[in-house]
């Protein structure tokens, strides 16, 4: 089985970014974390991760701005942008900063799991 991408969770809330890694981590998949949006974004560099799950709202810079960020340097990487402050408003401007989804907070883990696995085209009956 070739091996599973990493994913870069961001979010500024340390346990909730913590909990997102162990879930992933547990079903398989690689996972790095940063708390802000200038460590993901070398993160992102450094990593490469085949995946971006990133909160909008952050103290500095925004999910948005992570974004478009990763949309720019690598366009086919899926980017999943969260928020507990859902409007039609930030749903537009994820879109337009490129995010591929769009979760709102509190989510289920296996609403998280489904997601990232259809996102990278992964099966978990046959991997």
């Amino acid at each position: 089985m070739a091996p599973t991408k990493t994913i870069l969770i961001v979010d500024d809330e340390a346990d909730l970014a913590d909990s997102c890694a162990r879930l992933l981590r547990s079903v398989g998949y690689g996972c790095v974390v940063a708390n802000d949006v200038a460590g993901a974004m070398a993160l992102f560099d450094s990593e490469h991760p085949g995946l971006v799950l990133c909160d909008i709202t952050m103290p500095v810079s925004d999910g948005f701005e992570m974004a478009r960020y990763v949309h720019r340097k690598s366009p086919d990487t899926p980017i999943v942008l969260m928020t507990a402050y859902h409007s039609s408003r930030s749903l537009e401007e994820a879109r337009a900063a490129g995010a591929s989804a769009y979760l709102r907070k509190p989510f289920a883990n296996r609403q998280l799991v489904a997601l990232i696995d259809s996102l990278l085209g992964r099966n978990h009956n046959g991997h």
